[in-house]
């Protein structure tokens, strides 16, 4: 029941962000209810293949490059301090990630990008060819390799056990975690946030963390995020796979995997063709399952009579500019904003840190200028690309990306 109910921050949002910006909260010291419309990682957390992606994508902001790994490497050493002293392990490795081009031409692009990021003080990146490729990873298929982006640093997690770790942790520290409690809208008066209206009343707080990824804009007035469909699946336990993660682009989509779970599922997934009307529509097509599920025929051959025995299809955010938005919501005192743009599990520790830093000290030990949530606001509003999947929306940004910040 939330009658009666009062805290100094509300989380709304019980994924791998939510339930992160909980525990680095009630670690500070402050009294924090999480709510959660269904269950913990019952959303995009829970239905990706958690990726732990230094340097996401190939053209989105590659200008930005060394920004995006200063957060993501704030990020990688919050999961080690997380493995250290969490009660549950999360699996994180870092086995490395290869970014697989196809074509000759693709592998100059990928040349292209080395060279940037090098100008940028990306000194860890690296390319390597067709040869060197197979080496780390000799399950792939030879005929779909022409060379790759190499980080060794890169890796996987557990990204349901990742959100159950912190949700542990938070409530260790005494945050309250409310499932099955659907935030309706968050209580501002005179452009302050009083907290948060839900079926059985108003939970009263001095601040909200809107952590609802795709659902964000439904919550907050001037945000501005794209819902993108993805499916993911998992085969039947196998015999132990080279270890590394991988993304590609497979029959013109992105395709990729997180390797094996500890208990020796692989996950493999891509873009989920946008079927039905409704872009947050999580059910399964059999159009969808066929089509993933032909990507490991193609991308290892020798997995070709491996079962599939579950996939699923999660909602994750995408915004105009292809950067996450984390901060002050502005116009609002006491809204935070923490969505990641498409890369959660790359940037779940660092922003639940961060909202803990900024709604305690008023100040981040990361800037976060460059995602300020209300960038959006005053912008015509933009006309996405159809399908919604990664592969058309992260296109459509790098060509409209300078329009759109004029």
């Amino acid at each position: 029941m939330a009658k009666n109910k009062q805290a100094d921050v509300v989380v709304i949002g019980g994924g791998a962000v939510g339930t992160s910006a909980a525990y680095h909260l009630a670690a500070r010291g402050m009294s924090v209810i999480l709510c959660e419309a269904r269950n913990i990682a019952s959303g995009a957390s829970g239905r990706c293949g958690g990726q732990v992606i230094h340097a996401f994508a190939r053209d989105v902001n590659i200008d930005k490059i060394d920004y995006r790994l200063k957060v993501t490497r704030a990020n990688t050493e919050i999961y080690k301090e997380y493995q250290k002293s969490f009660e549950l392990d999360f699996e994180f490795r870092q086995v490395g990630l290869l970014d697989i081009s196809i074509t000759e031409e693709e592998f100059g692009e990928l040349e292209r990008l080395i060279e940037i990021q090098r100008s940028l003080g990306d000194d860890e990146i690296k390319l390597l060819t067709k040869k060197e490729t197979l080496e780390v990873m000799p399950n792939l298929n030879p005929d779909m390799v022409s060379g790759s982006r190499w980080r060794e640093s890169d890796g996987n997690l557990n990204p349901y056990k990742l959100c159950w770790a912190q949700a542990v942790e938070a409530q260790k520290l005494g945050a309250e975690i409310l499932t099955h409690t659907k935030v309706e809208d968050i209580v501002i008066e005179k452009n302050r946030v009083k907290g948060v209206r839900v079926k059985d009343g108003i939970i009263e707080s001095e601040y909200v963390v809107n952590a609802t990824n795709a659902w964000s804009s439904s919550l907050t007035k001037g945000m501005e995020v794209i819902p993108v469909r993805e499916m993911a699946m998992v085969t039947e336990r196998l015999p132990e796979l080279p270890p590394q993660a991988f993304e590609m682009l497979c029959f013109g989509d992105y395709a990729y995997g997180a390797t094996q779970t500890a208990s020796g599922n692989y996950n493999l997934g891509g873009p989920a063709p946008n079927y039905p009307p409704d872009p947050y529509d999580e059910r399964i097509y059999p159009e969808e399952v066929l089509r993933v599920m032909s990507y490991i025929n193609t991308i290892f051959p020798s997995l070709e009579e491996v079962s599939v025995i579950r996939s699923w299809v999660g909602i994750m955010a995408l915004t105009p500019d292809g950067m996450a938005s984390i901060g002050p919501m502005p116009g609002v005192e006491g809204l935070f904003i923490a969505v990641p743009d498409g890369a959660g599990m790359s940037y779940a520790g660092i922003t639940g840190k961060i909202t803990a830093e900024y709604i305690c000290d008023g100040k981040t030990s990361i800037p976060i200028d460059l995602l300020n949530p209300g960038r959006f606001i005053g912008k015509p509003k933009m006309k996405w690309p159809k399908p919604y999947d990664i592969t058309s929306c992260h296109k459509f940004i790098c060509d409209e990306e300078s329009r759109y910040k004029k």
